[in-house]
């Protein structure tokens, strides 16, 4: 009998997944783009921060619609190399932990966090450290795969050659970040549970999955919350 094989830290895995990120075609990201891109606009002059910018996928859709400045975030080398060659010369890239980064205090006004949250063990340290960081007034973006999918048997997974890799990942429910949220001075605006729709469904097909389609199509699968740094 097999020993089982043990989930892999998220920063190795990205180690190994940055090549191949941008490259494979993922429903989640597709769902993720149409739920996000019409919120962009309200980061039009603000200081942004993307906080797990991996390869810089929102970087360029941020910088694109005229921001103050832009800072990319994220605790793998090998996705900020990605993102480098993508980014313009005004973007700053820093590799840093999200619990602990290097940004100044109060020094964001627009924020997001997408798929990162899966990743955090610590909430209640991850939302002190977006409070440190975001002015009065702040809005926060945070998205992530719905924490109800490992009900439906999900991991997150990717391939490595002919290697399936399961990525480590933590359990936490919505309200756990709310909670969190809320204690670290946040205020909460909006939450979003999203399914999967049309567009994506035209990526299982090519994956040759219609069945699972068909299985999760009227499932919540994605999560989207906003927040608001309280003024006091």
């Amino acid at each position: 009998m097999s020993a089982q094989v043990q989930p892999m830290p998220a920063q190795d895995a990205y180690r190994l997944w940055a090549r191949w990120y941008d490259e494979t075609p993922n429903p989640l990201l597709s769902l993720e783009q149409r739920a996000l891109a019409p919120l962009l606009a309200s980061a039009t002059g603000c200081d942004v921060v993307d906080i797990g910018c991996g390869t810089g996928r929102w970087l360029t859709k941020l910088a694109a619609i005229k921001v103050q400045s832009l800072t990319g975030v994220d605790f793998s080398q090998e996705m900020l190399e990605r993102a480098t060659k993508k980014v313009n010369s005004t973007t700053q890239l820093i590799q840093a932990d999200c619990l602990n980064t290097t940004l100044a205090t109060a020094s964001s006004d627009w924020l997001l966090a997408s798929f990162l949250l899966s990743y955090v063990g610590d909430i209640e340290g991850f939302a002190r450290e977006l409070s440190r960081i975001a002015r009065p007034g702040a809005m926060v973006l945070v998205s992530d795969v719905h924490p109800a999918t490992r009900g439906y048997g999900w991991k997150r997974t990717f391939h490595c050659g002919e290697q399936e890799i399961e990525i480590q990942t933590h359990r936490y429910q919505i309200s756990d970040l709310h909670r969190e949220m809320e204690v670290a001075g946040f205020e909460s605006m909006f939450l979003t549970e999203l399914a999967f729709g049309e567009e994506e469904k035209e990526i299982f097909i090519a994956a040759g999955r219609p069945d699972l389609f068909m299985r999760v199509k009227a499932l919540p699968v994605l999560m989207v919350a906003g927040y608001c740094r309280s003024m006091g």
